[in-house]
């Protein structure tokens, strides 16, 4: 008899005990205290831009109903931060355009059923010295929120968290399609365009072009100056008689000779030696004397012997 009291006592215990825990928990307070949101940590863009401006244009066009100024960090202020933070104007001295950054919407909604819905649109817009628009980059990112219903769906934590994570998105894609759309006005720190391509050379382009030939006074020079030593050879008297006054230049006796041995063919090569034998001469060469020829003597040279006449 004495077990069951025992089991009774129990559930009695966890009946009473459950219910203020679990109170406990639903009454733990939310944080009242939140660090600033700022992006100084992460990389900064640097633009070949004179000037960078900001335009909200979500303050100009309020969205109905919007419950965003009530976040610690509301969502339009946070992206003016992002801005300044991230985007830098690091023009050179011949950059004269202009970088606007837009806040198209940037709100926080309240929806049936306890529910934070919230949205922003940026651009980023280069903007050349007439004012017209050459180039231009969008990002944009959504976010749903599902408090607890029994808590206050619009505290400062719920709507601090959800501009948290829509900043989160933001900042991913709205960096892609900066370095995707602005490639060609992205610069470093120091103003270097970062978008410089190799210069190459394609294999199969026309191969280079042959050394020019020499000019015609170039080309006929020598050809004059070994005829006028030739000429002058020429001209000399004979050997022995040669005056005391008269001198040879070495130089262009060796020029004229070399001209004249460069003029004389070549006598011709020698026809190889077959390999086999003859098949008339095995041997090699007939070496027999070819045997000496008889000819006639020439006419008139023989005459007939006198005839005697008879009587």
């Amino acid at each position: 008899m004495m077990p069951f009291p025992r089991m009774r006592l129990s559930h009695l215990v966890a009946a009473f005990v459950l219910p203020a825990a679990l109170a406990g928990c639903a009454d733990q307070p939310q944080p009242t205290r939140f660090a600033p949101l700022s992006y100084d940590y992460l990389g900064q863009i640097h633009l070949n831009v004179a000037t960078l401006d900001v335009v909200d244009n979500s303050v100009a066009n309020p969205e109905p109903g919007d419950i965003g100024y009530k976040s610690p960090s509301p969502p339009d202020h946070t992206l003016r931060q992002m801005a300044a933070d991230r985007l830098i104007a690091t023009g050179n001295a011949a950059a004269a355009s202009t970088a606007h950054f837009v806040i198209d919407r940037a709100f926080i909604l309240h929806q049936p059923g306890g529910t934070l819905d919230g949205q922003m649109d940026i651009h980023l817009d280069i903007l050349n010295p007439e004012g017209r628009r050459v180039a231009t980059a969008s990002a944009q990112a959504t976010q749903t929120l599902h408090p607890d219903p029994s808590q206050d769906v619009e505290s400062p934590a719920n709507l601090y968290e959800i501009t948290k994570d829509m900043m989160q998105t933001i900042n991913v894609e709205f960096e892609y399609q900066i370095r995707h759309s602005l490639n060609k006005w992205l610069v470093d720190a120091g103003g270097t365009p970062m978008n410089n391509a190799i210069q190459t050379q394609p294999l199969t382009g026309a191969p280079d072009a042959t050394a020019p030939a020499p000019s015609a006074a170039a080309a006929s020079t020598p050809a004059t100056d070994t005829m006028s030593d030739t000429k002058r050879l020429t001209e000399l008297p004979s050997a022995g008689t040669t005056p005391a006054n008269v001198s040879v230049d070495s130089a262009s006796t060796d020029t004229a000779s070399s001209a004249a041995q460069s003029s004389t063919p070549a006598p011709a090569q020698a026809a190889p030696q077959e390999s086999e034998p003859s098949a008339i001469f095995p041997a090699g060469t007939d070496d027999t004397p070819a045997p000496a020829k008889t000819l006639s003597p020439k006419a008139g040279f023989l005459t007939l012997p006198a005839s005697k006449k008879t009587r």
